[in-house]
């Protein structure tokens, strides 16, 4: 049988590779234009949807805008100060102002009503109440368009015999300014509307040019009452009288859009009305309350996601077409490095015509099973070869090492030669080596005998090599039936270095114990600070090996008191008893109790006598009243009448009794002392902060000033600060500005650009949101309200 080539194999692929993706993607795109349909008339209904709010607002800002510049226009005044002959010298300028208004706004109506004079003046004319009787109560109507702002009110307030509305359109959205003046009545006021229907006409009639002729737009109000709709009929009622139905939840729009439906927050929906169905867009306003509803037939479809699906068809025959193309010629490209590889290992045409005609019995090989088959053969040689390297170096370092532990190295070649056989870093960074050596007990043993002493040895020597980091021993070996290996360190303390040798002596008996189940003789020399003196401490190992006189798990040196002076320390836990004296120090009672019983833990499994227990506690005790000492603590605070301390704490018998006796009479008293002067000094802390907010609430006063002129870091600052009044300091200092705020337009006249000056606000804007944020109102309504009851007792 005729194997298929690699070059046909990557020409086949290729072309199913290219194939299957150009057909799926095909497939998806026009799935994908389909659903494309929904998504597409989403994001132009909200774009619809955004341009009609614009300009509907845009309307009724120019309305209010016009509104505001009325009350404050000197003719308005003048019309309101003077008696009625003097209004009516004024009317006709207030109609031309009114008619000037107009021309903003044609559709705008607007009435200047002096309810006390009983009488009022729009863009035709000035009417007494005998001529034109007020079709609305003044009091109802400027009362809920100053709270509530924009109303929906009938049309007939603004109709009279020379004024004339669109049939069918009933209402107006209309908003109210009153005018106070000081020789004015209070029942003054400016009315401004538009008819409600012109809204719908005017704001379709400019989204001709987004292609949405099909949509209409429904406005909603806060009461649920329907402001601007297609039809004029529907204006004024509730949205419940449109039995406009959601299709998902089956539920009336009138319920869905109730503030407190949880489902309102989906602002895209399908919804029915009369057997219709429609796509529905609305977004609400927050300061107005009213929701602005988008719909548009469902049916509403674009011939542009059928050329989509047919443009995406075209071009996914070229991209097949073209793809079929490049793989041919790419497969053809790609194999060019595969034939020079198999030119480069001898494989070529003619061999591979002569391995076929003489291994015809053998499967079919295509190029990658050739290269495979004589990349194998290399790396079998090459491995071959690593291990006869690897078994080199390995008998290279032994050999050197029993030179250097023999003291035949050239002192001059010592540290290039441990360099060039790998130990670059344990010459450059250790300050102090010992050797340590081995060797195994077995006068105790029944289960090995002497056959099994080499075994037992190349076992321990591959304990100890994985027992210790590679970092800090040199290569284990075995001189004369004993381990031996050099361990250094980095540590520059002789004793930090034999409390480290005695660490790892327990932990290489523990494992040997653990895995054979023997006893181990160790013995390590003193710390040497050269390489040079190696052959020193491996004579100085073996020779307290010989001295031993005491079979087992021997890890103690001789019983020489000059060797025992230099070689064992008590190995105090000093880190632990840091962290104890700085948890007093912080007076966090429960953190030293945790501490102190680690520490006596520590000590308790510690190899000691009576004595060197009574040393340690003692040690113990003195740091702690050290460090009472230093920060300024008497004994007498914590022992007045009492015995002795150090005769207390000898006297002592079990380790619970000593626990509760440093915790009880030492560290609680102790922590006692350090948490009143803590509080003291943060409740002095916090009163200067107060103070100097008092004082300076007026300038650009910052945490970091404060900790600048207190001499302590702003962090801690923030957290005394904190704890001690339950305010951060930036929460309190806007309080106290806002209470200098409220004083000011109480008590003075200040303008409020001035005091939000004075209270360091660069913008008065900014003063008055966040003046609304704390109280709910705006500082002007904040005057205006405590102003009032003041007019009324003046009356």
């Amino acid at each position: 049988m005729r194997s298929i080539s690699y070059l046909h194999k990557m020409i086949l692929f290729g072309i199913l590779l290219s194939t299957l993706p150009i057909l799926l993607a095909g497939i998806a795109a026009i799935l994908y234009s389909m659903n494309q349909t929904e998504l597409h008339r989403m994001q132009t209904n909200k774009q619809l949807l955004l341009h009609m709010q614009t300009s509907v607002e845009h309307k009724l800002n120019t309305i209010s805008y016009m509104l505001d510049q009325a009350t404050r226009s000197p003719i308005t005044l003048q019309s309101l100060s003077a008696t009625l002959p003097g209004t009516l010298t004024t009317a006709n300028q207030l109609q031309s102002e009114f008619q000037h208004m107009r021309s903003w706004e044609p559709l705008m109506d607007i009435t200047l009503v002096n309810e006390a004079q009983d009488w009022l003046v729009d863009h035709a004319g000035l009417y007494l109440n005998t001529d034109f009787p007020l079709a609305l109560p003044m009091r109802d109507l400027l009362s809920k368009t100053l709270t509530s702002g924009w109303q929906l009110i009938p049309s007939s307030v603004f109709k009279h015999n020379e004024q004339d509305f669109p049939a069918g359109c009933n209402y107006h959205i209309v908003l109210g300014r009153s005018i106070s003046l000081m020789n004015a009545s209070a029942d003054s006021a400016l009315i401004g509307g538009i008819p409600a229907c012109s809204l719908h006409h005017s704001i379709v009639s400019e989204s001709v040019d987004m292609d949405m002729s099909a949509s209409e737009l429904i406005i909603v109000n806060r009461e649920q009452r329907i402001l601007v709709h297609p039809d004029p009929m529907f204006i004024g009622q509730p949205v419940s009288a449109l039995n406009m139905e959601d299709i998902e939840s089956k539920m009336d729009m009138s319920e869905l859009l109730s503030p407190n439906t949880s489902a309102a927050s989906k602002e895209y929906r399908e919804v029915r009305i009369a057997d219709t169905e429609y796509s529905l867009t609305f977004a609400k306003t927050p300061l107005k309350g009213w929701t602005y509803i988008l719909i548009t037939p469902m049916n509403v479809l674009s011939q542009e996601y059928v050329e989509i699906g047919l443009y995406t068809l075209s071009v996914g025959v070229i991209l097949l077409l073209l793809s079929l193309l490049f793989v041919w010629l790419g497969s053809k490209r790609l194999h060019v490095p595969i034939r020079n590889l198999l030119s480069q290992l001898g494989i070529t045409d003619r061999v591979l015509s002569n391995q076929k005609l003489q291994q015809s019995f053998l499967p079919p090989q295509d190029e990658f099973e050739q290269i495979k088959t004589h990349i194998t053969q290399l790396s079998a040689s090459r491995s071959q070869m690593e291990y006869k390297l690897n078994q080199y170096v390995l008998q290279t370092r032994t050999q050197y090492m029993i030179s250097m532990l023999q003291g035949k190295c050239l002192p001059g070649m010592l540290h290039q030669n441990l360099i060039e056989l790998g130990y670059r870093d344990h010459c450059i960074q250790w300050q102090q080596m010992a050797v340590l050596t081995l060797q195994i007990d077995l006068a105790s043993q029944t289960k090995y005998d002497h056959h099994d002493l080499d075994l037992l040895l190349f076992a321990v020597q591959n304990i100890v090599e994985e027992s210790i980091d590679k970092d800090r021993q040199l290569l284990p070996l075995i001189v004369e039936q004993t381990v031996v290996t050099v361990i250094g360190t980095v540590e520059m303390d002789n004793s930090v270095f034999s409390k480290e040798l005695y660490e790892i002596t327990g932990l290489i008996h523990h494992r040997v114990s653990e895995v054979l189940n023997l006893q181990l003789n160790i013995r390590f020399s003193q710390p040497y600070t050269s390489f040079l003196e190696i052959h020193l401490a491996y004579i100085e190992a073996m020779k307290l090996l010989q001295q031993q006189t005491i079979p087992g798990a021997n890890v103690k040196q001789n019983e020489d008191e000059s060797n025992c002076s230099s070689l064992w320390t008590l190995p105090y836990p000093e880190s632990l008893e840091y962290r104890l004296m700085q948890s007093i120090q912080s007076a966090d009672e429960a953190e030293a109790s945790v501490l102190l019983q680690q520490l006596l833990q520590r000590m308790y499994h510690m190899e000691w006598t009576k004595e060197e227990y009574q040393v340690a506690l003692t040690r113990l005790l003195m740091h702690i009243l050290q460090m009472m000492q230093e920060s300024g603590i008497r004994l007498i605070q914590i022992s007045s009448g009492h015995s002795p301390l150090i005769n207390e704490l000898l006297a002592l018998q079990t380790a619970a009794d000593i626990e509760q006796w440093f915790i009880y009479r030492i560290i609680r008293p102790v922590i006692g002392i350090f948490r009143e002067r803590q509080y003291a000094q943060h409740q002095q802390i916090s009163e200067r902060m107060i103070a100097i907010i008092h004082q300076e609430y007026d300038t650009d006063l910052t945490l970091e000033e404060c900790a600048c002129r207190l001499h302590y870091n702003a962090s801690y600052l923030s957290t005394v600060f904190s704890k001690e009044t339950g305010y951060a300091f930036s929460e309190y200092l806007s309080q106290y500005r806002f209470k200098m705020a409220r004083k000011w337009l109480d008590e003075t006249e200040l303008t409020i650009k001035d005091i939000a000056a004075r209270l360091r606000y660069n913008n008065p804007q900014n003063f008055i949101r966040s003046f609304r944020k704390w109280e709910g109102i705006t500082p002007g309504q904040y005057r205006e309200r405590r102003e009032k009851p003041l007019r009324s007792s003046m009356k």
